[in-house]
């Protein structure tokens, strides 16, 4: 007994054979980073698989399912997320270490700056101190002007005994740091490096090379490729560097030079993504990765360095032809350490009162006023007991209050700093009693007799007649049921599980949100929205994002079918990844499907045939609430998939009562930008592209469709004008042809 009790205490991980504890509910990467070894990671919330290691021996507890991250070869080999995996037993993990750098931390100056284009500079720093690195890892770099504030960017050269160092820094809007680099001379500045870090290098081999960089992404490429010249590698060569138009490609004689020293074959490949059709261009043209399966060359080793979609979409072609994934190394640009940071600035930058805001502390009300969404669930609940007339007034009360009260208290641009994230939590966990009670109340409202002798009780209880009330309530109020309850399932159920079901690594939470989602018969919300939509979201491969000119109705059916079949295939292959069966309770798709059916059940076994209907009725439009939301939140906005979302792929806004009682739900932008931040530290994003009102408001209007076009129209015109940049136009123009908007159409002429 004291030897189980000690080793629920904690467990020993021999990480390559070496021991470290492990502390109760402590990850494998928490205790290896703890003991000062350099493990490998990045986003350290189970999405990257940056911290990949291969289980040896022992047991572990996931609390992200990884089979949705890893590859098919990965999870049969025993591949775990390090950072998701919590020991059960003693364990034993091989994983391939950052090497050790003698400098954690080196200061210097900078020596150089050189425009490589209109958005990239090299910036040059003599460190007091060489640095050992390997070509292709990062830094950490802060600069004396910009006191608290550094970026990470990948050496763009091989290590130097003198201690020279360079970087690519590509400009980013917004963003403080890389518009001081790209629009000030900061020569002669002191700077502090932190690294190297990162686990992007040349692995030993013979096989041919396969390297593709996208923008900035070049960095690493040519500092590895530097080294192996130096090295004498003779391995033969393909080097895919993507850009949008000719005066983007840069660093070209460099590369010749490479070329002229390289002793095996070396191709050199340029592509331009965004290069007028009538430029003398002679080149490729497209998406980088596109030209993957047509150079390609058997028993490739492949290398990619640009944002999460290129990579991703690079390694599921080179997967397709024949790549083992062991084989394939990628450097994600990843907007952790650059474009949410961007984003931050450029939001503070845009309103004082968001930066005033921004370093309060949370007070009572603060915490008070997400409560209010709880407020607006029991007045529905109310209406629906008093039964009658009160039903429609209810109904019509909670319309009034966010119709109005939008448009009269303005917007919530606040940002207090919360202490006690427990309540926030608790405020989203008490919308399922609350959610059940509501949609009882009505299940009942709609039964023959007294189901569990709930009427008596609650007259019992107030001395008010809520059965008399129901049979005397008519057909139009149980219409208005109808509407309300399906609205507190869409509000009351949706809202919170939206946020729940982002929470992977929290099982509670989970669990709580996919019971909250079946009432909508939604479950697989919480499989196509973190793992679909997240990914695609503004691309014409993501169900939810509403094209141009598409009608609203025609938007909900589509959304579902689509988003069924996305959610179905993206389980189809964790299950299989997993070497489980497709038709088993393992299938979470099936099982939520039926968690929705029992609800069914009940709904007849309380008040027959008819409670099943209405409870149907109820959940589908709650349902097809959830579709009008996705309708209105991503209408018309394109995106090149190979780019990482930023703040303009989604209608924002930031309407005070809308904020307040969908637990900012609203600020949409920043939640696409950054999924994994949780409600309450959302920011409000004044200038992100806005919405035409509050959430129902815009509902309203989304159900109106002659009224929707004649509104947003113009919204998404000056999204064009204001918003998309110059790859994303030439998008816009293929959405404007397929639409039947003339003001779309009249554009392209």
């Amino acid at each position: 007994m004291l030897a189980l009790l000690s080793r629920r205490k904690a467990t020993t991980a021999h990480i390559n054979l070496r021991p470290v504890t492990v502390n109760p509910k402590e990850t494998l990467l928490q205790a290896a980073l703890r003991e000062g070894i350099p493990f490998p990671n990045s986003c350290r919330v189970g999405g990257c698989a940056t911290c990949k290691c291969k289980l040896v021996r022992g047991k572990v507890k996931e609390l992200t399912e990884s089979g949705y991250i890893l590859s098919d070869e990965e999870v049969r080999e025993g591949y775990i997320l390090a950072c998701q995996s919590v020991p059960q037993t003693d364990v034993s993990i091989d994983v391939e270490l950052l090497r050790p750098a003698s400098h954690r931390k080196t200061s210097g100056r900078v020596i150089g700056q050189e425009k490589l284009t209109h958005d990239i500079t090299r910036l040059r720093v003599q460190l007091d101190a060489p640095l050992q690195y390997r070509a292709g890892q990062f830094a950490d770099i802060g600069i004396a002007s910009l006191p608290g504030i550094s970026r990470s960017y990948s050496f763009a050269a091989p290590t130097r005994s003198d201690g020279q160092v360079s970087f690519f820094v590509r400009k980013v809007a917004g963003g403080e740091f890389s518009s001081l680099i790209n629009d000030s001379k900061v020569i002669g500045q002191s700077v502090l490096l932190d690294g190297p870090s990162g686990d992007f290098w040349l692995r030993p081999g013979e096989a041919p090379l396969l390297l593709v960089a996208g923008g900035s992404g070049l960095a690493p490429v040519l500092a590895l490729l530097q080294e192996a010249a130096a090295n004498g590698v003779s391995r033969s060569v393909i080097l895919l560097f993507g850009a949008r138009e000719e005066k983007d490609l840069y660093a070209l004689e460099e590369i010749n030079r490479i070329a002229s020293q390289w002793r095996g074959t070396f191709r050199f490949v340029p592509v331009l993504s965004d290069t007028p059709a009538e430029s003398t261009w002679a080149g490729e043209r497209g998406l980088v990765v596109d030209k993957i399966p047509e150079l390609l060359e058997a028993g490739s080793h492949a290398y990619l360095c640009g944002p999460p979609p290129m990579i991703d979409r690079g390694i599921a072609l080179l997967e397709e032809h024949g790549i083992a994934r062991e084989h394939i190394h990628a450097d994600r640009f990843l907007t952790r350490h650059d474009a949410p940071a961007a984003v931050a600035k450029v939001a503070k930058a845009s309103s004082a009162r968001v930066l005033q805001h921004a370093s309060t502390s949370a007070g009572v009300l603060h915490y008070l006023k997400y409560f209010l969404f709880h407020a607006i669930g029991l007045i529905a609940l109310a209406a629906t007991l008093a039964g009658g007339s009160f039903i429609t007034a209810g109904l019509a009360a909670i319309l009034a209050i966010y119709l109005l009260g939008d448009a009269v208290l303005g917007d919530d641009t606040s940002t207090p700093q919360f202490r006690h994230p427990g309540i926030l939590t608790a405020q989203l966990w008490l919308a399922l009693p609350l959610l059940a009670l509501i949609v009882f109340a009505a299940v009942w409202h709609v039964s023959p007799g007294d189901p569990f002798g709930f009427g008596n009780w609650i007259a019992h209880l107030t001395g008010y007649d809520v059965i008399a009330a129901r049979d005397a309530t008519s057909f139009g109020a149980h219409v208005s049921l109808t509407f309300l309850t399906g609205l507190m399932i869409g509000m009351v159920g949706t809202i919170p599980a939206h946020e729940l079901t982002h929470r992977t690594w929290d099982p509670v939470s989970m669990l709580i949100g996919r019971c909250l989602l079946a009432f909508s018969f939604d479950t697989v919300f919480s499989i196509e929205h973190v793992y679909g939509h997240h990914r695609y979201v503004s691309t014409e491969e993501d169900p939810a994002t509403a094209p141009r000119g598409r009608n609203v109705y025609h938007h909900v059916v589509a959304s579902t079918v689509k988003g069924n079949i996305s959610a179905w295939n993206i389980e189809q292959k964790r299950l299989a990844r997993k070497g489980l069966r497709l038709f088993s309770w393992r299938n979470a798709v099936i099982r939520g499907h039926l968690m929705s059916l029992l609800l069914v059940v009940a709904a007849w076994a309380a008040g027959g045939w008819q409670a099943a209907v209405y409870f149907t009725l109820f959940g589908l439009w709650g349902k097809s609430l959830l579709e009008i939301v996705n309708y209105m939140e991503h209408y018309g906005m394109v995106r090149n998939p190979q780019v990482p979302v930023q703040p303009r792929h989604s209608w924002n806004t930031n309407k005070r009562i809308s904020s307040w009682t969908m637990f900012n739900l609203t600020r949409h932008s920043h939640h696409h930008a950054q999924g994994e931040v949780p409600y309450q530290d959302l920011k409000p994003f004044p200038d992100a592209p806005i919405m035409i009102g509050g959430y129902l408001t815009t509902i309203v209007v989304a159900m109106i469709p002659p009224l929707w076009h004649k509104l947003m129209t113009p919204k998404v015109l000056a999204w064009d004008r204001d918003f998309a940049n110059a790859e994303e136009r030439q998008l816009v123009a293929r959405a404007n042809a397929r639409s039947d908007i003339p003001a779309f159409q009249r554009v392209i002429k």
